[in-house]
């Protein structure tokens, strides 16, 4: 019986997951796609830098709507272990990924 209740819970916390995923809307740096997610356009709007840090801002215009998202790229462990920081320009939607190799998301 415990087990029963316990594969219950499971599958119904699994479909609540599933119920409310967010919704993928951009993809950046696709390894075949390359940034074409979606049929979105990504356009750097903003740059600058110095030392061991990067900043880029986008704007990603797809048919879901019109995206910012800011990346801020720390290079002070060198190149192979860089970390970036996403900045969405709204709570609407978040960024997430690698430096190489991220998504934007609708969140629900």
């Amino acid at each position: 019986m415990k087990f029963k209740f316990m594969a219950a819970i499971v599958v119904a916390l699994g479909l609540s997951a599933v119920a409310h995923a967010d919704q993928k809307v951009a993809e950046y740096g696709d390894p075949v796609l390359g940034n074409s997610y979606g049929g979105c356009t990504f356009t750097q709007v903003y740059s600058t830098g110095g030392g061991y840090y990067l900043y880029q801002e986008y704007s990603i215009a797809c048919t879901s709507g019109t995206y910012v998202v800011g990346v801020y790229t720390n290079y002070s462990n060198g190149w192979n272990n860089r970390t970036c920081t996403f900045y969405p320009g709204s709570p609407a939607y978040y960024a997430n990924g690698s430096c190489s190799n991220w998504n934007v998301y609708l969140k629900p």
